[in-house]
């Protein structure tokens, strides 16, 4: 009789703790869980001129991965295509503004894509959310304090498109404002979901503008990206965001290696940066040598979730 009721108290345990384990391990969402919000800006490679038919690697595979990352809600930003922008929608290439017309037809996408398969297989158990504002030829700096552009675009006027936030009596640039204006529109939307979030890290591919047409601008581009990055934590009241910075890639850019320099000083000094390679991404896609093709889109995704993802051990 001991021995049988030992038996049965022995099964009793095991089967507690596969119950335990398979709830641990489960893809279901867990119960109170904040929803982790990762926001993507930037310029055309955060936009993504490339096209998903152009993708050279396993085909099935990444239907397999695209289908899974189409549960993560995403944001596209105001000026994605009109019937997407202003609400939260699941996860896909080919919502940004110029994904209606050729060589991207409703095909492009930035590095969300591949961001989100990487960081959904290291929180299975968590949903994700990812913020996007970005807009092609454009930078952080303001065109009016500059005046040693290339000689293709001497006298260049930005008329105020930029991402630089505001300084003393100087408003921001606008898309600065329109960055921020997303990012509280998409939480409103899940405020009035009840939905509980966190923002858990920040994503930025840009600097191309700065390296391309002034050697000042290059130079600076490391106290720009200071400067950015302490407004939106400020605006964001998160002070220890991670913030994952895109490597300026090796496209002709007159002042490229100058501006690449910036970036990585950026990242030593600030103890919740970290810069993501993409010199040696391919760029042979219907989206010309400046911007990454589906193969370079997807591997540069994954390199920003990596880095993300130190920032969470």
């Amino acid at each position: 009789m001991k021995s049988l009721l030992f038996l049965c108290a022995a099964f009793a345990i095991s089967v507690l703790l596969l119950v335990l384990t398979a709830g641990r391990y489960s893809n279901a969402s867990e119960p109170n869980k904040p929803l982790k919000i990762f926001i993507l800006a930037g310029q055309s490679n955060a936009v993504g001129y490339n096209n998903i038919g152009e993708f050279h690697g396993n085909k099935e595979e990444l239907d397999t991965k695209l289908s899974k990352v189409s549960k993560i809600l995403f944001w596209p930003g105001s000026n994605a295509r009109k019937e997407f922008s202003g609400r939260w929608i699941k996860l896909r290439p080919g919502v940004s503004g110029i994904s209606g017309s050729p060589p991207y037809n409703e095909g492009c996408f930035g590095p969300e894509i591949g961001f989100a398969m990487k960081i959904a297989e290291a929180f299975p158990g968590e949903e994700i959310a990812i913020i996007k504002f970005a807009e092609g030829a454009t930078g952080i700096a303001r065109s009016s304090d500059y005046n040693d552009y290339i000689p293709a675009l001497q006298g260049f006027d930005d008329k105020g498109i930029n991402f630089h936030p505001p300084v003393g009596s100087i408003k921001a640039g606008q898309l600065y404002i329109d960055l921020i204006q997303n990012i509280n529109a998409a939480l409103s939307a899940l405020k009035k979901e009840g939905r509980n979030y966190k923002i858990s890290g920040f994503l930025w591919m840009q600097g191309e503008h700065e390296a391309g047409i002034s050697k000042t601008m290059a130079g600076d581009y490391e106290d720009l990206l200071k400067l950015l990055s302490k407004s939106v934590r400020k605006d964001l009241d998160t002070q220890d965001l991670p913030f994952i910075i895109g490597e300026i890639n090796s496209h002709t850019w007159a002042f490229g290696d100058l501006a690449r320099q910036r970036q990585v000083s950026f990242c030593l000094g600030d103890g919740h940066a970290a810069l993501v390679k993409t010199v040696d991404l391919p760029r042979n896609g219907v989206g010309d040598k400046a911007h990454f093709d589906a193969d370079g889109m997807i591997t540069l995704g994954e390199r920003f979730a990596k880095a993300m993802l130190k920032f969470f051990d």
